[in-house]
């Protein structure tokens, strides 16, 4: 009886590979992930949004370039006794050169832009990468779960029928029944997992129509260049984004000094009285007496040194971030090449020899049970670690500021 339902030794052994091969038997290519994700950043409103405030940045850091003061015209016109008509022109000069200032620190303002809009786009692929990997792993938790389901339930048959006969027990039975109870409710919960990571992907995506790519089985590893640890930090946009906060900062402590100096109005005038014709020069300077704004100068060194403090603890955070990323990502690789090079064939002979014990009896139905439902957590074991591996690389990629060059999208706007 038990040989015309199959061999449950071949039933286990394609459960455990179906979980291990589906990236290969569906997945795509490297370069389909990749433009599968910069389809996405080129209509991600985050991005958009990040690019409009590029463009903001150039457009006030050509506002900023333009002089400061534009000349004034005066018509003036008197008529009592005699009649007085003047008309002058008077320019504010920009003495100690604000001008400058405002334009530096614009300048800093459209640095700030692009990096801030790199940093989106890092952390969008970066997240994508992470809501696939989730989604992949929770799809093949759901294929896991099936398969139990629906080994569970042609156990149950057996035991209905080796019940009828008389081979088995009552308990036994029940006992069966349950545990394809239990094998419905794993896939049900699975079922459900995977509806809401496709859903948290597809609300980050916002591709409906596009197929969803597979990732490949094993990330790469890190190579020795990818250490280069300095260059890579000093290339992290959270590190250039303090950087540039803190020249603006400095930008702003000198745009500050440059305003205590007061900037002198010339003007010339020319008109008539009466018959008589009339010139004159005009000279304004305003005096700094009441205030003096040296307050506004304490803001701003003050503001320098907060920058100043955020950027080093910016480094700080992101160093050490790299390096235990680096190392986590490390573990978990190692980990897997184990489990592929040994754990996953030790589980094959195990599912076969658990059918040899419980067709001579030799096995309970409970301990059956049992042994099968830990072959099945294995198995979801492997895929979840498989899956955290995947988080792992994701946040190396992060921590070195590499995700778009590994994904070959950097440069692409």
């Amino acid at each position: 009886m038990l040989n015309k339902s199959g061999s449950w030794a071949a039933i286990l052994a394609s459960l455990l590979l179906s979980s291990l091969v589906l990236a290969d038997g569906r997945g795509t290519s490297g370069m389909a992930v990749s433009n599968w994700i910069g389809t996405v950043l080129i209509g991600n409103p985050d991005v958009q949004a990040g690019q409009a405030a590029v463009d903001a940045a150039l457009a006030r850091a050509s506002a900023a370039d333009q002089p400061l003061f534009n000349p004034e015209l005066e018509f003036d016109y008197e008529r009592t006794d005699i009649n007085i008509s003047s008309l002058g022109l008077s320019q504010t000069i920009d003495w100690s050169n604000k001008r400058g200032a405002h334009k530096a620190i614009a300048e800093v303002g459209v640095r700030t832009a692009r990096v801030e809009l790199s940093q989106r786009r890092q952390l969008l692929a970066a997240e994508l990468l992470s809501k696939l990997s989730a989604f992949q792993a929770a799809g093949e938790l759901e294929t896991i779960a099936r398969s139990g389901s629906q080994l569970m339930t042609r156990f149950a048959d057996l035991s209905q029928r080796r019940w009828e006969a008389g081979d088995v027990g009552q308990i036994e039975l029940d006992l069966a029944r349950l545990a394809t109870a239990e094998a419905d409710f794993a896939l049900a919960s699975a079922s459900s997992q995977r509806i809401i990571q496709k859903q948290a992907l597809r609300a980050l995506a916002g591709l409906i129509q596009i197929d969803v790519p597979m990732l490949p089985e094993l990330p790469p590893l890190i190579e020795s260049a990818e250490r280069n640890k300095e260059s890579l930090m000093a290339a992290l946009p959270s590190v250039q984004s303090t950087r540039a906060r803190m020249d603006s900062a400095r930008s702003e402590v000198d745009l500050r000094l440059r305003e205590k100096r007061p900037d002198p109005t010339v003007g010339f005038r020319i008109g008539k009285e009466d018959q008589e014709s009339l010139a004159g020069v005009t000279l304004s300077i305003p005096l700094f007496v009441r205030n003096t704004f040296n307050a506004e100068v304490e803001a701003a060194n003050a503001d320098l040194i907060q920058a100043q403090q955020e950027a080093l603890n910016t480094q700080r955070q992101t160093s050490a971030r790299y390096d235990a990323s680096a190392q986590r990502y490390q573990v978990m690789r190692d980990s897997w090449q184990v489990w592929k090079a040994g754990g996953q064939a030790s589980l094959d002979p195990q599912s076969s020899v658990l059918e040899r014990l419980w067709r001579a009896g030799e096995l309970s139905t409970t301990d059956y049970l049992v042994q099968v439902k830990q072959v099945m957590e294995t198995q979801a074991g492997a895929i979840e670690q498989h899956g955290q591996m995947w988080q792992a690389w994701v946040e190396w990629l992060i921590a070195s500021g590499q995700v778009e060059q590994w994904l070959n999208l950097s440069g692409a706007q």
